[in-house]
């Protein structure tokens, strides 16, 4: 039986640091960059992090609340290339702030497609 001490909060910030780069790296290509707060750090430390599971559950956080957002809004055009973004609290939840407004020459996704709308000319 192997028995794990509970890690403290510098090692949990360094587990978020580390899973936060890997979103950097992805973005690298698009010379986008990661403006993110101390707050919003602590956020994700907060919410993915627990005394049962430690911090395996920091890089589904980030997954979940930064990746897929992030893919939202640069699928919807509000982020775009060469844009830095910016990654706050706000509230209790973590905001992905928009620098654009939607962009209307991008589809939109199927999810917000209304199936009973007729397409326009």
């Amino acid at each position: 039986m192997l028995v794990f001490n509970k890690l403290s909060k510098t090692s949990i910030l360094k587990v978020v640091d580390l899973r936060l780069n890997d979103v950097a790296e992805r973005l690298k290509s698009r010379r986008i960059t990661l403006d993110i707060d101390v707050a919003a750090r602590d956020w994700l430390a907060q919410h993915g992090y627990s005394d049962m599971y430690g911090a395996r559950a920091i890089a589904r956080v980030v997954r979940t609340d930064v990746l897929f957002p992030l893919a939202q809004k640069l699928l919807k055009g509000t982020i775009r290339d060469g844009d830095a973004v910016k990654i706050r609290v706000s509230g209790e939840v973590l905001e992905i702030v928009e620098n654009h407004a939607p962009d209307p020459n991008v589809a939109r996704p199927e999810s917000e497609v209304n199936p009973d709308e007729t397409p326009s000319a």
